[in-house]
């Protein structure tokens, strides 16, 4: 059975289109679904692929195991569980090397809906950012991101702001493309809890949190996919729930996509030079 909820966080025109959708997959029979899912707008949920509600143990060499053979790796960073039920806190050092980095592996969707709640601390070290992003790759055919959305505060590794970007690189790191997609400003504050929703259909990318929106077109999206990451900042970031879900076209999206972006502002995709000199981590 499908439930369609108004929000008040949706830059769409009617209920119908901005739609949570509820289906009845063993997942949520078993009520692990919990609160409602944010709303859709570019996609209308399949089946629930996955829900990470933080009971399972994770960090370092420990892997955590999901059905249908998904996987969970987060070896990079230091990860422990916070106060908050079942939320994990991934923090960092300059001796570690890689920013934590939450890798989900084992995905075997092209279109996907992704929803993650986190948040972050203040700066409290001359080496702290705050940043957050959900990368989709194709792993390990292609070295990059097909669509990495960046909600990035003040890692100086990338622009600043609500960015959508599409980079590959051979296997030595040079790059083959790098293309910005979308950059938008962006406001956030410490300790506030932020769900962030990417919505990847065909050719089309919708990326939301709050108030904010980005959105792109462009055929790199259409690439194949089998992997979500999450990856932080240097200060400690923390993650309460993470839900994927497959997804198919919102037959309303043509109609109100002019509604959905009408609080964006107009970017032309270009080729990514990005020149300012940057921390070694990200």
């Amino acid at each position: 059975m499908k439930q369609t909820f108004r929000s008040s966080g949706c830059h769409c025109l009617f209920a119908l289109f901005c739609v949570a959708q509820f289906l009845p997959t063993q997942a949520q029979e078993a009520g692990h679904l919990g609160p409602v899912p944010a709303e859709t707008c570019l996609a209308e949920r399949g089946n629930l692929i996955l829900d990470d509600d933080g009971s399972l143990e994770r960090g370092g060499k420990i892997t955590a195991k999901f059905p249908d053979s998904l996987r969970l790796r987060a070896a990079a960073g230091r990860w422990e569980r916070s106060e908050q039920a079942n939320a994990w806190r991934s923090t960092w050092n300059p001796k570690m090397g890689h920013t934590p980095v939450a890798s989900y592996q084992g995905i075997t969707a092209n279109d996907l809906i992704i929803e993650v709640t986190f948040r972050f601390g203040e700066l409290t070290e001359p080496w702290h950012h705050q940043c957050f992003r959900i990368a989709i790759d194709d792993r390990p055919l292609i070295t990059g991101h097909i669509i990495s959305a960046w909600a990035n505060p003040n890692n100086e590794f990338i622009e600043q702001g609500f960015l959508l970007q599409h980079i590959r690189k051979q296997k030595d790191k040079t790059i083959i493309e790098d293309l910005m997609l979308d950059h938008q400003p962006l406001t956030t504050q410490a300790h506030q809890w932020h769900t962030a929703i990417l919505e990847v259909v065909g050719d089309e990318a919708l990326f939301r949190m709050g108030r904010h929106v980005a959105y792109a077109r462009a055929k790199q999206i259409e690439m194949p996919k089998n992997l979500v990451s999450l990856t932080m900042g240097t200060t400690w970031h923390e993650i309460k729930r993470v839900r994927i879900w497959n997804a198919t076209a919102n037959p309303a999206w043509p109609a109100h996509k002019d509604k959905t972006l009408e609080s964006r502002i107009e970017f032309k995709p270009h080729i990514h030079d990005y020149n300012r000199v940057r921390k070694p981590a990200h």
